[in-house]
């Protein structure tokens, strides 16, 4: 199986052209593969989806240099379900996976990080939220899977069902900071789960006054700003050139809409569209594509 040729030669032609120092071809071939699924995030609260009072400069530097689908959907508004359809391919229906608890992939479901593994690619997932606990089969052809979430007291949640952003990131840059050669030589695919935006919206201490009349756009920027560590660390380790970067989210946030406060029942808009971003190279020239992506189309694109 092959696996990337096709979306590097995609990004090609959307306008991610090469710069002038260009990775050598075998990069091409193997490159880092980084998905980014971003839980509850509404495309239109980004500032390249047009959202005027977004503080996303990260994400929308990534869609600057690389390729972002004007209508990108997910197939269900829940965590678990729709993390089902983009690790394998297939809709609710196909992969059995109904809703969030009480469910476990199929051992016979082929998924992301099997492919990779069988490609050779090392492969690490660092998820913040309990409906992706390794108990649920998300954890299948992870060589580490990082689903240690904090217990609390917060009767608004179960009591491990979030990890914050930072928490995450460190966990990430622990991984990516293992001294290479040996078992940690040659490319890796890396998942990262981000829940923040999830309700209830409860941006750091240091965001909570900027945008306490839109605590769930202060979760988003929160977000945003994390990704960025990771980015940068990716840049420091020469390794951004290199790194396919594919940020999209389950579902979206009805926010009232609809007579909807959050998510799980209706499927309009506010809670089925979803930003897609991807970008390789360090350099590029952005592009929007108008074509309707559908979440089950994140695995075949980077299986190639």
């Amino acid at each position: 199986m092959r696996l990337l040729p096709t979306l590097v030669i995609a990004l090609a032609a959307s306008g991610c052209r090469q710069p002038a120092s260009a990775p050598p071809a075998a990069v091409k071939e193997h490159p880092n593969v980084l998905l980014v699924t971003i839980d509850t995030l509404r495309a239109d609260h980004l500032g390249s989806y047009g959202a005027a009072n977004a503080v996303t400069p990260n994400l929308d530097a990534l869609a600057k240099r690389g390729v972002q689908f004007t209508t990108a959907l997910s197939h269900v508004p829940l965590t678990g379900p729709s993390h089902a359809s983009i690790l394998t391919g297939r809709t609710p229906p196909g992969h059995g996976f109904r809703n969030n608890g009480g469910y476990v992939l199929a051992p016979t479901l082929r998924t992301a990080a099997e492919d990779f593994k069988q490609a050779g690619y090392r492969t690490g997932a660092f998820v913040s939220a309990f409906p992706l606990d390794r108990r649920f089969g998300f954890d299948r052809g992870f060589d580490v899977y990082e689903d240690h979430l904090p217990r609390g007291n917060d009767r608004r949640r179960t009591p491990y069902v979030e990890r914050h952003a930072e928490a995450t990131t460190n966990a990430v840059l622990g991984w990516l900071a293992a001294p290479r050669g040996g078992a940690n030589s040659g490319p890796w695919f890396m998942w990262v789960h981000y829940y923040d935006p999830h309700a209830p919206y409860e941006p750091p201490p240091d965001l909570a006054d900027r945008f306490r009349s839109a605590p769930y756009d202060g979760e988003i920027a929160s977000v945003d700003r994390e990704l960025a560590r990771v980015l940068k660390t990716l840049e420091q380790r020469g390794d951004l050139g290199r790194t396919v970067v594919l940020v999209t989210a389950d579902h979206g946030e009805s926010l009232g809409e609809h007579g909807e406060g959050a998510h799980g029942l209706f499927v309009y808009d506010a809670t089925m569209r979803v930003p897609w971003i991807m970008a390789f190279l360090v350099k590029g020239e952005g592009r929007v594509w108008p074509t309707l992506a559908l979440l089950t189309g994140v695995l075949p694109t980077l299986r190639g």
